[in-house]
């Protein structure tokens, strides 16, 4: 299982809507999969964040589950939600 594959399993049950810190969100994923606290990166989940440039998964890009709502907090909202708000794009290329 990769890591969307384990971040996915984990929400799986989730209730739409809740709203998570990181630090919630990587230990849920820790302890179901054991996974290192590094590779657990949920502003990556994001339907409104994006870093350009750094994004070579496809797999990764289409991957969202959650809406950033401010630092350290992200809303559970599932896959392939129809998200209409704005998207924050943070070019790290510069």
């Amino acid at each position: 299982m990769n890591i969307i594959e384990k971040v996915k399993d984990t929400f799986a049950n989730c209730e739409h809507g809740t709203i998570y810190s990181r630090s919630e969100i990587v230990k849920m994923v820790k302890t179901k999969h054991g996974v290192n606290e590094g590779s657990i990166i949920p502003s990556d989940y994001c339907y409104n964040l994006t870093n350009e440039g750094i994004l070579d998964n496809s797999d990764l890009d289409k991957f969202k589950i959650f809406e950033w709502v401010s630092r350290g907090k992200y809303r559970y909202l599932g896959e392939n939600h129809p998200y209409e708000g704005p998207v924050y794009r943070n070019p790290r290329n510069k």
